[in-house]
């Protein structure tokens, strides 16, 4: 008793139907990575993946490589959106499709072990379980979409997917069978098993009386207690034997009752040979996508609950190289801040500052950043590459409005530690990862460098920083370029004059407001980002004091430990 594909029977191929990709579209095979290396790290994007995989770790790697293979095609982008919308408008679909995710992880569960090395009857009864599984997470999820106004058409196509499947008549047969085929399997609850003792009181041999439709004690199943597989077993668990251990003199008492149990399980084996071509894992592959999607449909919806403006953008053509966002904000550290409690409204003090981002042929698409220490300059930085990521995943971007056109790589340069490798100081590590930038990128790269060329001199540091933004401009990529070098953005016009190149380069500050009107007093960070040139300060001073280590304050921590004295 082995189940068979029947030949009578053949296997029917359908489309794998997928969520983020429509028909006839997958992902590209082979492509370069789109971030590599230190990008997510440097973007800070662990937050949002938390959020995307949800409660299940396993979800992890599905989730990052979804957010970092920045799609760019904007007609799956636009595909992967409507599910979004759908989800976001009906809480009870969400709820709905929520509750079935345990269903279609347990479909997507692969096999522990070869069942076809287990006995017949734990196949019949493993089979009989993944078309019950089956039968019932189609049947739930098409009832889901049938009672949702649903306008999307990845959600359209996977209602008639499932109408498909249910609908043909092999399906409607097995679901009538399956709680007569069930009821047969469930007969073997429980065993009675008669044991002769000797004059001694010691076993001396033992038979099955009797096949019984209910449980001794205890809950689960019989073949679950009996071979061990529960959690909360109640008799004493016997080993699986296999086909050499099972005629062994100790074992004769288990290979009776295997032969009772085919006998069980012997007409459900039959019935269920008319269905061996029914692939019950069909629907497995939705469990991960669906949850990406109620995952990010909840991270918006905690956003927006915060007070935070949150958009569908629209795409924009690839060549336009064009991002456009208004009162856009950093994802991560909005969700970091919003799991306490009390913090302030958007744009007030101590809240989330948002702000406008405009990459374009009038403006510019090379930006240089720069402002006081500790004003904003990173995270306005970081806050463009995860728009970005967000975006080309499909999702919702943190931005009151959002017109963008996808880029095929993303390329950040933050500080690292320093290097040990012997030979290479800090400018020579540097100066290596931009020129490994400047070897992949295309025009319709992200470039996003976060304080390059530190390792030298400022007279050093800018010539040669001067030059890594001519390339940018001769490449024509968006690009962002956060510095404390002001004359930098000071000579920006002479670079748009000099090098040619279809993307202007443009000076960002980020804002300070003097408190009080006297000279030298303390500024205000408002982590509001401008256009206009630099003030010329990194207000580092103002730092040093707040940290304890400017002179006066060095001084006279020195004298109060009594190793300096007065002079």
């Amino acid at each position: 008793m082995v189940l068979q594909r029947s030949a009578a029977t053949p296997t029917v191929r359908r489309e794998q139907f997928s969520l983020l990709w429509p028909s006839g579209r997958t992902a590209t095979p082979n492509r370069r990575p789109a971030m590599g290396g230190s990008v997510p790290a440097d973007l800070e994007l662990d937050d949002v993946v938390a959020v995307l995989v949800g409660n299940d770790r396993h979800r992890e790697r599905f989730v990052e490589s979804v957010l970092t293979e920045l799609c760019t095609d904007t007609a799956v982008i636009r595909y992967r959106q409507g599910v979004v919308t759908d989800l976001l408008a009906d809480d009870a679909l969400c709820a709905r499709l929520e509750r079935l995710l345990s269903n279609l992880a347990a479909l997507a569960v692969p096999r522990e072990r070869d069942l076809g090395k287990l006995a017949p009857f734990i196949q019949v009864a493993t089979r009989a379980g993944e078309l019950e599984l089956h039968v019932g997470t189609a049947t739930a999820l098409l009832e889901a979409l049938e009672g949702s106004p649903i306008a999307s058409e990845a959600l359209l196509r996977l209602r008639d997917y499932l109408r498909e499947i249910t609908g043909t008549e092999e399906f409607h047969t097995l679901q009538a069978e399956l709680p007569d085929l069930r009821r047969r399997l469930d007969r073997a609850q429980s065993f009675t098993i008669g044991i002769n003792l000797t004059d001694e009181l010691m076993p001396d041999s033992a038979a099955i009386l009797t096949v019984n439709p209910e449980k001794i004690i205890g809950r689960g199943m019989l073949l679950n207690r009996l071979f061990g597989e529960g959690a909360d077993r109640a008799l004493t668990p016997l080993r699986l034997g296999d086909a050499a251990s099972a005629g062994t003199p100790e074992n004769r008492l288990y290979r009776d009752l295997q032969k009772l149990l085919e006998e069980v399980a012997a007409p459900v084996a039959q019935a269920l040979e008319r269905y061996a071509a029914m692939n019950a894992h069909g629907l497995s592959p939705l469990e991960p996508e669906l949850a990406f999607f109620l995952n990010g449909v909840e991270m918006i919806r905690r956003l927006q609950r915060a007070g935070l403006p949150v958009c569908c953008p629209e795409p924009a053509p690839m060549d336009e190289r064009l991002t456009q966002l208004g009162k856009a904000y950093h994802v991560s550290l909005a969700l970091r801040m919003y799991r306490q409690k009390n913090v302030p409204p958007p744009d007030q003090p101590g809240g989330i500052i948002t702000n406008p981002v405009t990459f374009d042929d009038e403006r510019a698409r090379i930006w240089i950043l720069t402002g006081p220490n500790r004003g904003g300059k990173t995270t306005f930085t970081q806050m463009v590459g995860l728009i970005h990521v967000l975006f080309q995943a499909g999702l919702y971007v943190p931005a009151a409005e959002a017109r963008i056109s996808p880029v095929d790589a993303i390329y950040t340069h933050f500080p690292v530690p320093e290097t040990t490798q012997l030979g290479m100081g800090r400018l020579d590590e540097e100066a290596k990862r931009l020129a490994a930038i400047f070897a992949a990128a295309t025009p319709r790269s992200l470039i996003l460098l976060n304080e390059v060329l530190a390792g030298t001199s400022a007279v050093e540091g800018l010539g040669l920083a001067t030059d890594a933004v001519r390339g940018l401009r001769l490449l024509g990529v968006r690009a962002i370029y956060a510095t404390h070098l002001h004359e930098l953005a000071f000579g920006v016009e002479q670079i748009n004059r000099t090098t040619p190149g279809t993307s202007r380069a443009g000076s960002l500050v980020a804002d300070v407001e003097a408190q009080g009107d006297v000279v030298g007093s303390h500024h205000r960070r408002t982590f509001r980002i401008l256009p206009g040139l630099p003030r010329g300060l990194s207000y580092a001073s103002e730092i040093a004091e707040q940290n304890g280590i400017s002179f006066g304050q060095i001084s006279e921590l020195l004298r109060k430990r009594g190793v300096v004295h007065e002079s």
